[in-house]
């Protein structure tokens, strides 16, 4: 298991469609695999400044920069990610119809692929609209955060449930 935090930065961040309920979100999935000791990989699109600070705070790892727009098209991404070996992979962040999309499309080869669509966004809603269809023809999973994070813990009898469950109750 794997969490994939794509591109969430500052310069880009300001003009998505819907970011303040996009990053709430994140930080809720970003929270729960930490705690469940899932491992995060964060990645930065050159150019486009540095991952929010809010994000930034949570994470233990430093940012992966890039150029390509598919994570895995990245030396270093890719060999984080081969690293870790994940055979299940949520992908979050912006923007859905670039980054997002192509990294979805390149994993799916490697692995089974997950999008938490309430937490990646586009500039424009229906290039995200467009996006989130495109990854389910082409076999990517959709979920929201909270589905993802349930559907990890499987049952309220898990070690860890009333932990998640505080994370889940925040506003």
């Amino acid at each position: 298991m794997l969490l994939v935090v794509i591109d969430l930065q500052e310069r880009l961040a300001r003009h998505i469609a819907g970011i303040d309920e996009i990053v709430k979100n994140s930080l809720k999935l970003i929270r729960a695999c930490k705690v469940l000791g899932i491992p995060v990989l964060v990645t930065e699109q050159i150019r486009l400044g540095e991952t929010l600070n809010e994000i930034k705070e949570l994470l233990d790892a430093k940012p992966i920069r890039k150029s390509t727009f598919s994570c895995l098209k990245c030396n270093d991404f890719y060999r984080e990610f081969k690293k870790i070996n994940a055979k299940k992979v949520v992908l979050i962040g912006i923007e859905a119809h670039i980054c997002v999309l192509q990294t979805a499309l390149d994993m799916i080869k490697e692995c089974e692929v997950y999008v938490a669509v309430d937490c990646i966004g586009s500039r424009r809603p229906y290039d995200k609209d467009i996006a989130i269809m495109r990854m389910i023809q082409e076999g990517i999973k959709v979920c929201t955060a909270e589905s993802f994070i349930y559907e990890i813990l499987k049952s309220a009898e898990h070690e860890k449930f009333k932990e998640i469950l505080e994370i889940v109750k925040e506003v």
